[in-house]
């Protein structure tokens, strides 16, 4: 029976749609798989309310090729209101007018979600910085002249201050990244933007203090990260959900009424790792979702002393996530001291996400003093303890003692997934390293005799994740988007 194009067969309005959630650059490519679909995408463009140049519309073009595009698309939309706008680009001095000229574009028609990201140039792995010596664009007054923004994400982009914000208060999300705001500006934002519930500041190296305590704050949601210079962080935010912070910890931090928080996540690793968890622990007491770095658990070690007769009660704790940099014999001791000074007794989760590498187990940092057999810790259990999962398992003596551990102390397991590390290119191997963890981790001795054990290569799909899949910047996994070129 010969092949038949059915989709082909549908009306121009049905296809038409189709065209209209693809990605741009995906549509205009249809343009060649026959004559019904010729041309087709132009039409689409015209009535189109999701504008993407994002990523992939910006790969291999050069600046000039860019804007030259961008321009002549804008030129063929003829809708009336527009619902997303996304720009991802590099701010170019030459091409600033242009870049206003899309932004006017955008919220002439109305725009509900703005997304203006000009983070596209050279960074530093080691700390996300810029080094392609060019400035944040300057935005133009036009922006803040829109009052139909429910959602604007701004990277790499500088204000002018005062800040004029009386026409964002129907804004409900807010994201800053490499931007120039201060403290007065923030406090300018949580006062005008009266129904903001997302808010997220990153690399915002011109707040000396983050204070989030405006009076009937609706904030559910607040992201921080590498805001290097805050030296002072305080909350007072009621309605709270998610609070997810990364960078150096600041040396003076204030939650005063924070009591509906559910979940959070703690990064610090590669920053100042040096400042007290304990009280910052002893805040998120009675969250329910917790991410932790293994700053966190040496710190802890290194004041193991000081909770002997005062342990940090999680009583709510029932998703526990570990971010390990590190798998040697002074941090599995770390690892070890976290559940002797830590009580968290309704624990239902642990996802433990190890580093790619082995480590050396002759380096130890921190000074930890290391201890393989965990002191304290014979008589304990996880009652309650369903779900284990590691991912980058590589059957290290280390990681063995571990998963060993748990086993033996999980006394309702049901489900240990085990996941190898991500190969680039296969050699054929990983069947057989899977068949020989899988005959070393049954022989451990485990507390729950019905529990499942599952071995799997990196990427196949087990049902079991944690909460908080991407709360942190990994410098080093950048994404590989070649910068354009001005010419």
């Amino acid at each position: 029976m010969p092949w038949e194009d059915r989709i082909s067969c549908l009306p121009d309005s049905v296809l038409q749609s189709i065209l209209a959630m693809m990605p741009l650059k995906s549509a205009i490519r249809t343009d060649v798989l026959s004559q019904k679909w010729r041309n087709l995408w132009k039409y689409s463009l015209s009535s189109a309310t999701k504008l993407d140049f994002g990523e992939d519309f910006a790969n291999n073009l050069s600046a000039k090729e860019f804007v030259e595009t961008v321009n002549r698309y804008l030129l063929m939309n003829d809708s009336k209101k527009l619902e997303r706008f996304h720009l991802f680009f590099c701010p170019f001095d030459l091409f600033a007018s242009d870049i206003e000229r899309w932004i006017r574009f955008a919220t002439g028609k109305g725009v509900r979600y703005l997304d203006i990201d000009l983070s596209q140039g050279f960074r530093n792995p080691v700390d996300g910085e810029f080094t392609d010596g060019r400035i944040p664009f300057e935005l133009p007054s036009s922006l803040f002249d829109c009052d139909s923004l429910i959602d604007l994400s701004l990277s790499r982009c500088n204000v002018i201050s005062p800040l004029n914000l009386r026409n964002f208060g129907g804004l409900q999300s807010l994201s800053i990244s490499h931007s120039n705001i201060n403290e007065e500006m923030l406090q300018s934002i949580l006062t005008e933007c009266s129904l903001l519930e997302i808010l997220s500041l990153r690399s915002c190296q011109h707040l000396g203090a983050i204070s989030i305590t405006v009076p009937d704050l609706k904030l559910k949601r607040l992201t921080i990260g590498d805001c290097l210079t805050a030296d002072l962080l305080e909350i007072d935010a009621p309605k709270l959900q998610s609070f997810h912070y990364f960078g150096g910890l600041c040396f003076d931090t204030n939650f005063t009424n924070i009591s509906s928080l559910e979940d959070a996540s703690i990064y610090s690793i590669g920053r100042n790792s040096e400042l007290d968890y304990t009280n910052l622990l002893t805040d998120l007491s009675h969250i329910q979702i917790l991410t932790l770095c293994t700053a966190t658990l040496v710190h802890l070690n290194q004041n193991e002393e000081n909770y002997v007769d005062d342990i940090i009660e999680l009583q709510n704790l029932q998703e526990l996530q570990f971010l390990m940099t590190a798998m040697s014999d002074g941090y599995l001791t770390c690892f070890y001291t976290f559940f002797s000074i830590c009580s968290c007794p309704f624990l239902e989760k642990l996802f433990i996400q190890l580093p790619i590498h082995v480590e050396d187990p002759n380096e130890e940092k921190y000074g930890v003093r290391v201890r393989l057999n965990p002191a304290g810790l014979d008589n304990f259990t996880f009652d309650h303890l369903k779900v284990i999962k590691v991912t980058n398992f590589k059957g290290s003596t280390n990681e063995m003692r571990m998963v060993s551990f748990l086993l033996q102390k999980a006394a309702v397991l049901e489900t240990l997934v085990l996941v190898l590390p991500f190969v680039k290119v296969g050699n054929g191997k990983e069947r057989l390293v899977l068949s020989i963890l899988r005959g070393q981790v049954l022989l451990l001795r485990k507390a729950a005799p019905s529990a499942q054990i599952i071995l799997h290569e990196f990427g196949e799909e087990d049902g079991f994740n944690p909460t908080h899949l991407e709360i942190y910047n990994d410098y080093s996994c950048l994404p590989i988007i070649p910068c354009m070129v001005a010419a």
